[in-house]
């Protein structure tokens, strides 16, 4: 008799049991969870979330000149081959180092200045190219307007270095484009200026 007893409560016990770990995997899977801790996580390895690291824009004092980011060493060349020969104020000698656009205009060309412009350049200048981007809303100075006279009696070799090696507040773009990327940008700019 006593047997018996206890072979009917175990199911009634079994489904308290499982109705409660279902009602708990619920409240866990939905995001609901019914407990707070205002302490720190437990952590075992820690060094990914609290490592040193050079932020963009901000000074290090690891460094005698304060700069985070290092100047490049005079006597390295990039992977790609390729060191780009100017430096950000030698614009009257764009013309005569840097020389003609090695790429013919095409559908392809325009196509990929466009999807570079639009990516990298669109934020300050805007995609008409008339220099009120995302960037001024937030309180930005506004980049110049590339359909202006100015813009457009500027030689291709000159926008290329301006792209390269940045001007005023711009950064220079030669390490995010390589060289052709840089051409097509210069196709498409001058294809927006043929528009104006």
């Amino acid at each position: 008799m006593e047997q018996e007893k206890s072979k009917k409560s175990i199911p009634f016990i079994k489904i308290i049991i499982g109705v409660a770990l279902l009602g708990f995997a619920v409240v866990v899977v939905s995001g609901n969870k019914m407990w707070y801790s205002e302490d720190r996580p437990i952590e075992i390895l820690s060094d990914m979330d609290n490592q040193f690291k050079a932020k963009p824009q901000v000074g290090s004092t690891f460094f005698a000149d304060r700069a985070a980011s290092r100047p490049v060493i005079e006597i390295t060349v990039p992977r790609d081959g390729i060191s780009y020969p100017l430096e950000k104020p030698d614009f009257e000698r764009a013309d005569s180092v840097i020389g003609q656009n090695p790429l013919q205009a095409s559908d392809f060309v325009l196509a990929r200045g466009q999807n570079r412009f639009e990516a990298l350049c669109a934020p300050c200048h805007n995609a008409d190219g008339k220099g009120n981007g995302k960037v001024v809303e937030k309180g930005f100075q506004n980049p110049p307007s590339l359909l202006d006279e100015h813009a457009v009696g500027l030689s291709d070799a000159h926008i290329f270095h301006i792209i390269s090696a940045g001007q005023n507040i711009m950064p220079g773009y030669a390490d995010k484009l390589n060289m052709n990327d840089r051409w097509t940008v210069v196709h498409y700019i001058r294809s927006m200026q043929a528009k104006r």
